[in-house]
């Protein structure tokens, strides 16, 4: 089952202002922005927030721990009118399990941005051991940065964390 609201209140783990699925089906029309707050995914205990804006092309897939912070974040591109293409990937890490650690507490933080043409810039940032570092690379096999536009309530498949391997947005 999938549940709509305005804003994810990151803090207290909890949705910002609720919204009925009519409501969330009508910004996604007016391509305002909502969240669709997915089931947990098998073997973690807090849900998937897929933040759609259409209105400026993008959509945000964000992972949460078991503590409820962000841990893993997908942002997507719309490219063509039936496809977006992942461009960047946040990834954050937590000194201990206390929930309601802000994303500057994170003990490390990792960005990855990629390109159409195969591109990929990786930026990690250690600030218990005080380094950053950079890598690029090119011709990285980019085919599964691709997804299908999702219908409203449909966001199985860009909403999965797992990125190797295709599935329908429909839900079973």
């Amino acid at each position: 089952m999938v549940d709509y609201c305005f804003k994810w209140n990151y803090a207290d783990g909890v949705p910002g202002v609720s919204l009925t699925e009519e409501e969330a089906q009508v910004k996604d029309g007016a391509g305002e922005e909502y969240t669709a707050v997915m089931p947990p995914r098998t073997g973690t205990k807090s849900p998937v927030l897929v933040t759609p804006v259409w209105k400026t092309g993008v959509v945000v897939v964000t992972f949460l721990d078991d503590s409820g912070r962000k841990a893993t974040e997908y942002t997507f591109m719309k490219k063509t009118e039936e496809s977006l293409f992942l461009t960047r990937v946040h990834l954050w890490t937590y000194p201990n399990d206390e929930p309601g650690l802000r994303l500057s507490d994170s003990s490390s933080h990792e960005t990855v941005h990629y390109r159409e043409d195969g591109y990929v810039k990786r930026i990690i940032k250690n600030k218990v051991e005080h380094f950053q570092e950079t890598v690029e690379y090119n011709d990285v096999p980019v085919d599964t940065n691709w997804e299908p536009i999702p219908s409203f309530g449909d966001y199985r498949s860009i909403a999965r964390y797992e990125r190797d391997q295709q599935v329908t947005n429909r839900i079973p």
